[in-house]
């Protein structure tokens, strides 16, 4: 199998375009399919990938459990305020469709907005998007067991629906 080399000028581009911010790993690489055969068989390679996925895994995965613990407490507390009396600290008539509203005023924006918001995703850093939306679905998670009003409660679940479309990537 033929080795590449680089000349100084494939040499002096790759350092100009690392200069200018630009990966020279993130322009497209056109490898043969022996070439990713070798790749494939190599058990140094392949172990090292998993020790990266393993690293990366054990980052990420406790947090967004803890996130999605957190989301679907905040889903089923919803439930928990109607029982305890939150529809007449409101003013809201019992036999209405008060309840029904708000709990459709969090799907609503839901539905809608999870496409766009994941092709947001492929715009911006995950880190600064995720944390962004999780940061704003919290203040309006508080912002919901804050409000003194009808409107109030169907305005916060209306964002919480809207910052929490974002957290999950559909692809």
């Amino acid at each position: 199998m033929e080795k590449k080399t680089l000349d100084a000028s494939s040499t002096h581009t790759h350092h100009s375009s690392i200069e200018k911010g630009v990966l020279p790993h993130a322009q497209p690489a056109s490898y043969t399919a022996e070439e990713l055969d070798d790749y494939h068989s190599d058990p140094v390679s392949r172990a090292a990938e998993r020790r990266l996925l393993l690293k990366i895994d054990l980052a990420v995965l406790p947090i967004l459990a803890l996130l999605f613990l957190v989301s679907f407490v905040d889903r089923s507390n919803i439930g928990n305020a109607r029982i305890e009396g939150f529809e007449k600290s409101l003013h809201m008539n019992p036999k209405g469709n008060g309840y029904n509203i708000t709990l459709f005023a969090f799907t609503i924006p839901y539905v809608l907005f999870e496409v766009p918001a994941n092709m947001v995703l492929k715009k911006i850093k995950p880190q600064i998007w995720l944390s962004g939306l999780m940061f704003c679905w919290g203040v309006s998670t508080m912002g919901q067991g804050l409000t003194k009003s009808f409107g109030g409660l169907v305005a916060c679940r209306a964002l919480m629906g809207f910052f929490e479309s974002g957290f999950v990537p559909v692809e």
